[in-house]
């Protein structure tokens, strides 16, 4: 049985082990060792309005997806190219970021991730959210469009990392009978 918890206290080092566990094979790729999970997680936690949903299953964490709201001087947007002005234009309340999402796959099978994000954005105040996911990564991002979430441009989020599809969403997320399903 899986279960989610919203919270905005973490045990940073449990998520950091999961986030290792899930992305055993990828460890050696730049975007997932610089900046480490840890400094990464780290950062997020500690940014105003911080909030993460933790899934877990059998009473194991499995997974998280954290976030923050964006301040007015983010540099979020930097390389999204010739975006939009009002796009990438921030204020306070504008815009929460999913900044890391990962779960074990044993815990796919029960959707458990689109759950976290859902859950995670249900009691959320912003007009909008937005998370950059690796442009390889096409089940998450198929996912996540599927939920409306809009492609509006590819990052490179850090030097040496992969391209990532930025995404954005409108919030509050309706409550209909698939996004309760999902």
């Amino acid at each position: 049985m899986s279960t989610i918890e919203i919270t905005d206290r973490v045990d940073l080092a449990t998520l950091a082990a999961v986030y290792r566990r899930v992305h055993a094979g990828d460890l050696h790729l730049t975007d997932h060792s610089d900046p480490s999970p840890e400094d990464r997680l780290r950062w997020t936690a500690e940014a105003p309005g911080f909030q993460a949903a933790v899934g877990y299953a059998n009473g194991e964490v499995v997974g998280a997806v954290v976030g923050c709201p964006l301040p007015p001087e983010t540099l979020w947007w930097r390389d999204l190219g010739d975006a939009d002005p009002a796009l990438v234009k921030e204020w306070r309340g504008r815009t929460f970021a999913l900044c890391e999402a990962f779960l074990l796959p044993g815990a796919r099978r029960s959707d458990l991730g689109v759950r976290m994000i859902v859950e995670l954005l249900a009691a959320r105040t912003e007009e909008r959210t937005t998370m950059a996911v690796a442009d390889t990564n096409t089940r998450v991002w198929h996912a996540l469009e599927s939920r409306h979430f809009e492609h509006v441009g590819d990052v490179v989020p850090f030097p040496g990392w992969r391209p990532h599809r930025m995404l954005v969403r409108s919030l509050p997320l309706r409550h209909d009978r698939a996004e309760r399903a999902s």
